[in-house]
Parts: structure tokens; C-alpha cells; sequence
């Protein structure tokens, strides 16, 4: 995959596509915003608000796997973008028809909404590694890709905010902007403007779903990473809010997460340029100091070091969702390059879901204080370890990409002689 290729307008068509379905990807917890007003509404606790949240999170899970399984192969990418935006479009219309949605309706959009929103990131990972082969600008279209993922979660949520201050039901208005990438994904992912994946390899035989073991040992490092993050960003409002009274703060201290997120994803390209797979063990390194800052910031009552320790933090993890699928598309076929990206997005989300079970037995065998002092060392020690490990997963992902490459340049001289 890492031959040259000229990149045509219309690629770059598909991949504005792509942008404005990641744009609106993270917005799964934007209502949250008017949960108040839920409640009011439907006469609900807030037990049954936060299934809206969590409804739709479970749900991305299976989504992301099955058109991992069949995006490029049983479906087109073309028809994979028309459905998933589709069904974000329908997971909105909460928008337009309010409380005359009972409540099971509205529980049902939000379903709708989770088996759309899973669909994106394999759609986008596999056809901008498809569109651009080359390894370096892969990369970069991969960060930038990051970096609008990151804007949209925070201009979608202010937004969901600013429409819920006017009526409780228009927050849902942000879900019907994927009208628009669904008439750009009609008009733009067509067979000129996405190279066709050979479903054969060199031998003749229909290339298998197969991820070499350097890749699958990544994605155990990527689980543990999202374990470790979201354990200690779990435990952040209870380390912050006993040093700072203040709400306004805090939210501030916590939006600094995504300024260091896309920091990362500005560095990922240049970064891999010159250090290949070893970008996220180097860039991880930089994480792992945030979250021993974080630790260091509440012993020692520092907040202007929270507002360091939570933009390193943002910097470190959010390397793991850009390099992890760097590295897999590196890994396999074009044509299996989907599948792999849902097995990336099982993993992301699996960490996330098990995080607060394994800090609760943490937490039984040493001992809680207010802060889980346990919790935190034992997940810093996780991140240690997989700082480790990555340096070795790293190696091997080079040395299986050099060989691949020096491979095709080999075929491509056969074909001229």
C-alpha cells in the first residue's frame, strides 16, 4: 500500500465527504445538555437519561464490526456512507417531532442513531487508506482527519447547547446535518474516485480477513491504553473538583483535553515522516506525564498544573485513535482494511466500557480513598507497560511494512520489464 498514485479532484471530493461524516462522529453525548429538560418532559430519573447516552455508545460497537466485515467487499463504501448517514439522519428527527415522541420512540432513535454513527470511522479509515497509498501522506490525511473529529466535538456539543436553550428537542437538530454528506457521498463515491481494493493476492487466492500478530498485540496495547485514559479522566472531576470550587473551571480544565488531542493529531504526520510506528510510543511517553501531572496537581492543590497535565494527557491518548489505524493499514490488504479498522473500534470502545469495572475490583483489593489513589497508581503502571510494549509492537510493524514495500516495488519492476 505504499505505492504512488496521483490523487484526482474528485478523490478530494470524497474526502471532504468523509470530513463532514467525522465531523459529527463524536456526538453521541451531546444531548446531554438538556437532560434537565428530559426529565421534565417525560417524567424520567436520570437513570433512564443516561441509557440515552449509553444506548447509543453500545450500539456503535456491533455497527462498526459488521461494516468492518463487509464495507468494500459485500458493500460498496458508496452504499456503506449512504446507510450509516442515513441512519444518523433518522437518529435526529427527535428534532422535528419533540415530546409527541413517546419515550420508547425517542429510546429507539437513539438506537437507530448508535448503528449509524458505529459505521463511520471504518468507512472513513478505510477509504482514506485506499485514496491515499502513499504511507506519508496517509498519515497526515489520517491527523487531519483527527483534527476535524476533534473540532466537530466541540463546535456540535456548543451547538447542541445553544439549539437546547430554545427548545429542549432542537439539540437533535445537529444529527440531521448528515443530510449532507449523504448527498456528497451520492454524488462523489463513485468507482473513479475510490481505487478498487484487489480481492486477489499475488497467488491468485480471495485475500482473507488476517491480521498479522504485531497487529493484533497492538490493539490488546490500544485496549489497555483506553482503559488506562478513561479511568483516570473517570476519576479527573473528583481530582479537580476538591482542589477547584469553581464549575466554570473545571469544565474549562476538561475542554483543554481536546486542544491537546489535536495537537497530537497537527504532530501525528511529521511525526511518523521520520519515526514511522515508533510516533506513538514517543508521542504515548508524552500522555503518560500528563497523567502523572493530573496525580501531582491534586496532592499538591496546583491548578494552573491541571491545565498542563490535562493538554499532555489529550496529546498522548489521542495518538493511540490516529496511529492505531495508521499502523493496522499498514498491516493488511486494501481489501481487508475495513474489517480491521471495526476491529480497532471494537477495541477503543471495549477499553472505555470495562474501564470502571476494573477500577471497582482495584479499588476493593487496595483500598479506596476520596481520590483511589490505587486506582491511579495501578493505571499508570498499565501505561508504563504498554509504553513498553509499544516500542516492541512498533519494530515489528516496520519491519513488516519495509517488507511489503520492498515487495511491491518488486512486482511493480516485474510489470515494466
Amino acid at each position: 500500500m505504499a505505492g504512488k498514485m496521483k490523487i484526482t479532484p474528485g478523490q478530494i471530493g470524497v474526502f471532504v465527504a468523509l470530513m463532514t461524516m467525522y465531523f459529527i462522529a463524536p456526538t453521541h453525548s451531546a444531548i446531554n445538555a438538556v437532560s434537565a429538560n428530559l426529565i421534565e418532559v417525560y417524567g424520567v430519573d436520570a437513570n433512564a437519561i443516561s441509557y440515552l447516552v449509553s444506548i447509543t455508545n453500545l450500539l456503535e460497537i456491533p455497527a462498526a464490526f459488521v461494516i468492518g466485515m463487509i464495507g468494500g467487499r459485500k458493500l460498496s463504501y458508496k452504499a456503506c456512507t449512504m446507510l450509516a448517514t442515513a441512519l444518523v439522519f433518522i437518529g435526529g428527527l427527535p428534532a422535528v417531532f419533540g415530546a409527541s415522541m413517546s419515550w420508547g420512540v425517542l429510546l429507539a432513535t437513539r438506537c437507530i442513531l448508535g448503528l449509524g454513527l458505529g459505521c463511520f470511522m471504518p468507512i472513513v479509515m478505510a477509504v482514506i487508506s485506499l485514496i491515499f497509498q502513499k504511507e506519508s501522506v496517509r498519515a497526515t490525511m489520517m491527523s487531519v482527519a483527527s483534527i476535524v473529529f476533534n473540532i466537530g466535538m466541540i463546535v456540535t456539543t456548543s451547538v447542541a447547547g445553544i439549539l437546547g436553550a430554545i427548545s429542549w428537542n432542537l439539540a437533535w437538530g445537529i444529527y440531521l446535518f448528515a443530510l449532507v454528506p449523504f448527498v456528497l457521498a451520492v454524488f462523489l463515491m463513485n468507482p473513479q474516485n475510490i481505487p478498487a481494493a484487489p480481492e486477489v493476492d499475488d497467488k491468485g487466492e480471495k485475500v482473507k480477513i488476517k491480521l498479522p500478530a504485531p497487529g493484533w498485540f497492538l490493539l490488546v496495547l490500544f485496549l489497555c491504553a483506553i482503559i488506562m485514559s478513561q479511568s483516570l479522566f473517570n476519576l479527573g472531576g473528583a481530582t479537580i473538583g476538591a482542589v477547584v470550587d469553581n464549575p466554570a473551571v473545571i469544565g474549562t480544565i476538561f475542554s483543554l483535553f481536546s486542544i491537546g488531542a489535536m495537537g497530537s493529531a497537527l504532530l501525528f504526520g511529521p511525526g511518523y515522516k521520520f519515526l514511522k510506528a515508533n510516533v506513538i510510543p514517543v508521542f504515548w511517553i508524552i500522555g503518560l506525564i500528563g497523567y502523572v501531572l493530573w496525580y501531582v496537581a491534586h496532592l499538591t492543590g496546583n491548578i494552573p498544573l491541571f491545565y498542563v497535565a490535562i493538554i499532555l494527557a489529550g496529546f498522548g491518548t489521542n495518538t493511540f485513535t490516529i496511529g492505531v489505524p495508521m499502523i493496522l493499514s499498514t498491516l493488511v490488504a486494501p481489501a481487508v482494511v475495513a474489517a480491521v479498522m471495526g476491529f480497532s473500534y471494537v477495541f477503543q470502545n471495549g477499553g472505555g466500557f470495562i474501564a470502571s469495572p476494573i477500577d471497582q475490583v482495584v479499588s476493593m483489593v487496595g483500598g479506596a480513598d476520596p481520590i483511589m489513589s490505587s486506582v491511579w497508581i495501578f493505571n499508570i503502571i498499565l501505561g508504563v507497560i504498554v509504553c513498553v510494549c509499544l516500542f516492541f509492537v512498533a519494530k515489528n510493524a516496520n519491519k513488516i511494512a519495509a517488507e511489503q514495500k520492498e515487495e511491491e516495488e518488486k512486482a511493480g519492476t516485474a510489470i515494466e520489464a
